[in-house]
């Protein structure tokens, strides 16, 4: 949807939700996880070393994820990756790098991002927030289907869990917790079609913009 908006309107797309999902494949990746143990400390010392960008992708019409100038967006989706995220987007030395690294992605505005704390930590003057949700049943049927038409496996039991175990996480952390800012307008999707939400949120747009 936020995706949508800002090819439309001809903005800059950022998904800081793909930032931490880059931040926890890079922790994968150099051995800072063993099971589902993060060594901390470890990730510390590599976080200078991390840059995530945004590259349009004329294929699919929509922007790519790029790890160090190399492109992620498949491998930050998979379930390893999803069921560890949390972990490493709790940590409040990566919050705040990525939060540094998301607000220069808005310095120049013309800018739609897409994350749990942008109305209320990175952006909290923005001019329009809208705060999304939907049932997690929903939520985890559309990840299963996304994941299946990558042609990967996926369970939607294991998916459902994961998806109430990272709100549940991201709800109570310590920095910026999931929470809706009070001059977000709220939006349950749980049964609206893609036309149908990104019509909503055109007007929602317009709305502000004419103001």
């Amino acid at each position: 949807m936020a995706k949508d908006l800002a090819k439309k309107i001809g903005y800059v797309y950022v998904d800081s939700g793909a930032m931490y999902r880059a931040v926890t494949l890079y922790a994968m990746e150099h051995d800072c996880f063993d099971g589902e143990q993060l060594d901390v400390e470890k990730l510390r010392s590599l976080m200078g070393d991390i840059r995530i960008s945004f590259q349009f992708n004329p294929e699919t019409g929509k922007p790519d994820t790029y790890l160090n100038n190399i492109k992620v967006e498949d491998r930050i989706r998979t379930m390893q990756v999803s069921e560890r995220v949390s972990i490493v987007a709790a940590l409040d030395f990566v919050r705040t790098e990525m939060v540094a690294q998301q607000q220069a992605f808005g310095k120049e505005k013309g800018v739609v991002m897409d994350g749990r704390d942008i109305g209320t930590t990175v952006f909290p003057d923005a001019e329009l927030k809208i705060f999304l949700t939907a049932s997690p049943e929903i939520r985890a049927q559309r990840r299963f289907d996304e994941l299946k038409a990558k042609g990967q496996e996926a369970s939607f039991e294991e998916i459902l869990e994961n998806v109430k175990e990272r709100d549940y996480l991201d709800q109570h952390r310590e920095v910026s917790p999931l929470v809706q800012a009070e001059d977000a307008i709220l939006l349950d999707n749980s049964n609206l079609t893609i036309e149908e939400q990104n019509e909503w949120l055109m007007e929602q747009y317009k709305l502000k913009i004419d103001n």
